[in-house]
């Protein structure tokens, strides 16, 4: 018979390998271009780069303090559920399964395959199959057969990964721990090539950070604020992309080794790395490519590298791959636990907080996300997918913060072993710049967020139906 406890195996290493790892992704190689698309500035860009990064660090911050106070299990579920009660709680963790966490690992699965196609090809269906489509409540068109081998590749992939954190967590967390290394080793060679191969080693850091003559400057079009403020939005959405899945380190709490003290440092340090990580990258695409270069690139770092190394695309494909294989372990190791959580405290299936007894690994939990994220990949484009994923999650983003202020409140003797600088002032700005972004998002792209919040809404019948229905596990205090 299963077990429902995970022992807490878990190093600082590996937490802020989590943190790190499953931040930098596909975003960092696919959004620039998007991004300056909408706003065709580098100075605008970046400065939404430093703003996000800014933003999703206060958040990191947040959860920093939750997590300390209660290293549980599924992280911000698990937070949720104390702070503000069992509803708010569920709903996330619904919203993880439907669309956050899995579809995140859907999308990026889905980007591991694209560039994994530079290296061989396959085939795909003729095009009148490609071209069946299916209309989902009037909002959004799907075509499950366009691009049939690379959703099997990357559908691959997942299985792959889910087996390996099946079989135990040392391997997904030795897996996470070399990837993080690696992506390192990626970013600062992407850094290294736009310092030293253009000849310019402190041009990013002295004088005018993008010279005139690469077309660097911002676009001479005058545009209103309307544009302006929707561009901003965009763009924001490409960042907070690139940024998301800080808040996987949570899920994986109750299995780091003293977590009230190595929770906050994997957080804190790890945004921090990746904030100024992102910077450079994307500095560096704007001192070798012009704005109109980058705007039109589907392979910005490709496109990049390419005007220093004869190998670019080579080594740019070899890079997102193992970047983004890195992001899916991450992802699927930590998102596990929350369906887990939930089920342990009778607000999901009671099969879901199965341990396996050899493994030690939530392996129904596992089985389940993988199942729906291979799914996901079959429903719609990277884009499409990333807009609506991250509309749901800066939602509960803010509900974050406004747990930490809840909790202070309910739970004045709970022990804090790290507390949020700025308290007050800045869970408080984190909540009034996440409701600001939701605005922003839906008058952006309002399709993506209605079938965001769509996929949302079926949790709130299923909530009553599992406390109704509550099942043998033991609830949680």
């Amino acid at each position: 018979m299963a077990t429902r406890e995970l022992p807490r195996t878990l190093s600082l290493t590996t937490a802020t390998a989590i943190v790190i790892g499953s931040v930098i992704g596909s975003g960092i190689f696919k959004k620039c271009s998007s991004m300056t698309d909408a706003l065709p500035s580098p100075t605008l860009v970046l400065l939404v780069w430093v703003l996000a990064g800014v933003v999703s660090l206060i958040g990191a911050l947040c959860a920093a303090e939750l997590t300390a106070a209660w290293p549980d299990a599924g992280g911000l579920y698990a937070h949720l559920r104390r702070a503000l009660g069992p509803f708010w709680g569920f709903l996330y963790g619904w919203s993880t399964l439907s669309v956050i966490q899995t579809g995140s690992i859907a999308s990026i699965a889905y980007v591991f395959a694209e560039y994994l196609r530079f290296f061989g090809g396959w085939g795909d269906v003729p095009p009148e199959l490609a071209a069946w489509g299916v209309n989902l409540f009037g909002v959004i068109d799907i075509y499950p057969l366009r691009d049939l081998g690379t959703k099997a590749v990357a559908v691959s992939c997942i299985t792959g990964l889910t087996v390996v954190n099946i079989v135990g967590v040392r391997p997904g967390a030795a897996i996470q721990n070399v990837f993080m290394y690696l992506k390192f080793a990626i970013m600062f060679g992407i850094i290294g090539v736009a310092a030293f191969g253009a000849g310019h080693l402190l041009s990013a850091v002295s004088g005018p950070i993008f010279p005139q003559a690469n077309g660097l400057q911002a676009t001479s079009v005058e545009p209103s604020f309307t544009m302006l403020a929707g561009g901003f939005a965009i763009a924001l959405s490409g960042a907070f992309w690139a940024y998301d899945a800080w808040i996987c380190a949570t899920y994986v709490a109750a299995e780091v080794k003293r977590p009230e003290r190595n929770m906050p440092i994997a957080l804190v340090a790890g945004m921090a790395v990746v904030c100024i990580i992102y910077l450079l990258v994307n500095s560096a695409y704007f001192h070798l490519l012009t704005v109109d270069e980058i705007r039109n690139s589907t392979l910005v770092a490709s496109d990049a590298l390419g005007r220093v190394l004869p190998l670019a695309g080579a080594l740019v494909a070899a890079a997102v791959c193992l970047s983004t294989f890195g992001t899916i372990n991450g992802t699927a190791l930590s998102s596990a636990r929350v369906y887990y959580a939930m089920a342990r405290d009778g607000l999901f299936h009671e099969r879901l907080a199965d341990v396996h007894p050899r493994r030690q690994t939530p392996h129904v939990a596992l089985i389940v996300q993988g199942i729906w994220s291979s799914l996901l990949v079959f429903s719609g484009t990277f884009d499409q997918i990333t807009d609506m994923l991250i509309f749901v999650s800066w939602g509960f983003y803010a509900l974050l913060a406004v747990a930490v202020l809840v909790a202070r409140r309910r739970f004045p003797d709970t022990p804090r072993p790290f507390k949020t600088p700025g308290y007050p002032w800045l869970p408080t700005i984190f909540i009034v710049f996440s409701v600001a972004y939701l605005i922003f998002s839906v008058a952006a792209n309002t399709r993506n967020a209605l079938m965001g919040t769509l996929l949302v809404l079926p949790g709130i019948p299923f909530y009553f139906h599992f406390k109704k229905h509550r099942s043998a596990a033991v609830p949680r205090p």
